[in-house]
């Protein structure tokens, strides 16, 4: 590597951080977007699940089909 003075080494570092601050931003909001998106969805649709089949009797008993 080149010998750069000890200013050009500082702003160099805070360029690199400026940087990775907004990769990590960018990366850690798509992140909490999914997430949310997750529990604002997947919970609502686990506990209809749930309570369809509790109402219908449905448990590893009564594991049978009817067809009629």
């Amino acid at each position: 590597m080149e010998n750069n003075s000890m200013l050009m080494r500082i702003l160099m570092f805070i360029g690199f951080l400026f940087v990775a601050g907004i990769v990590l931003n960018i990366v850690l909001g798509i992140a909490g977007s999914l997430l949310a998106l997750a529990f604002r969805f997947g919970i609502p649709l686990l506990i209809a699940i749930a309570l369809v089949r509790w109402l219908t009797g449905a448990s590893a008993k009564h594991n049978q089909r009817r067809y009629y």
